[in-house]
Protein backbone atom coordinates (compact mmCIF):
# COMPACT_ATOMS: atom_id res chain seq x y z
CA UNK A 1 0.00 0.00 0.00
CA UNK A 2 1.39 3.39 -0.97
CA UNK A 3 1.24 6.61 1.02
CA UNK A 4 -1.46 9.10 0.10
CA UNK A 5 -0.48 12.36 -1.58
CA UNK A 6 -1.31 15.68 0.07
CA UNK A 7 -4.16 16.33 -2.38
CA UNK A 8 -5.56 12.83 -1.77
CA UNK A 9 -5.48 13.38 1.98
CA UNK A 10 -7.12 16.78 1.74
CA UNK A 11 -9.91 15.52 -0.54
CA UNK A 12 -10.59 12.17 1.15
CA UNK A 13 -14.25 12.15 2.33
CA UNK A 14 -13.52 10.36 5.61
CA UNK A 15 -10.67 12.70 6.51
CA UNK A 16 -12.84 15.72 5.61
CA UNK A 17 -15.60 14.41 7.86
CA UNK A 18 -13.15 13.92 10.73
CA UNK A 19 -11.80 17.43 10.19
CA UNK A 20 -15.35 18.81 10.41
CA UNK A 21 -16.09 16.81 13.55
CA UNK A 22 -12.86 18.03 15.17
CA UNK A 23 -13.33 21.58 13.85
CA UNK A 24 -9.99 21.57 12.05
CA UNK A 25 -9.68 23.96 9.13
CA UNK A 26 -8.14 22.70 5.87
CA UNK A 27 -5.42 25.37 6.05
CA UNK A 28 -4.36 24.37 9.55
CA UNK A 29 -4.41 20.67 8.69
CA UNK A 30 -2.37 21.23 5.51
CA UNK A 31 0.18 23.21 7.52
CA UNK A 32 0.37 20.42 10.10
CA UNK A 33 1.01 17.84 7.36
CA UNK A 34 3.69 20.00 5.69
CA UNK A 35 5.47 20.58 9.02
CA UNK A 36 5.36 16.88 9.88
CA UNK A 37 6.76 15.97 6.46
CA UNK A 38 9.55 18.53 6.87
CA UNK A 39 10.48 17.04 10.26
CA UNK A 40 10.55 13.52 8.82
CA UNK A 41 12.67 14.70 5.87
CA UNK A 42 15.09 16.54 8.17
CA UNK A 43 15.50 13.47 10.36
CA UNK A 44 16.04 11.28 7.30
CA UNK A 45 18.76 13.65 6.11
CA UNK A 46 20.49 13.28 9.48
CA UNK A 47 20.21 9.51 9.19
CA UNK A 48 18.08 9.20 12.31
CA UNK A 49 14.80 7.44 12.83
CA UNK A 50 11.66 9.25 11.70
CA UNK A 51 10.01 8.40 15.01
CA UNK A 52 9.04 11.29 17.26
CA UNK A 53 11.65 11.83 19.94
CA UNK A 54 10.46 12.33 23.54
CA UNK A 55 11.42 16.03 23.51
CA UNK A 56 9.18 16.54 20.43
CA UNK A 57 6.05 15.48 22.34
CA UNK A 58 5.63 18.86 24.02
CA UNK A 59 5.61 20.64 20.65
CA UNK A 60 3.16 18.08 19.26
CA UNK A 61 0.70 18.55 22.09
CA UNK A 62 0.95 22.33 21.79
CA UNK A 63 0.19 22.09 18.06
CA UNK A 64 -2.69 19.72 18.75
CA UNK A 65 -4.22 22.24 21.14
CA UNK A 66 -3.98 24.95 18.49
CA UNK A 67 -5.61 22.77 15.87
CA UNK A 68 -8.58 22.00 18.08
CA UNK A 69 -9.34 25.72 18.39
CA UNK A 70 -9.80 26.31 14.65
CA UNK A 71 -13.05 27.03 12.86
CA UNK A 72 -15.29 24.34 11.44
CA UNK A 73 -14.69 23.18 7.88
Amino acid sequence: MRDMTMSEIMSDPLIRQLMRADRVSPDVFATLLREAAARVDAQAMKGTSAAVRPDDNETSSQSHGTIMQTEAV
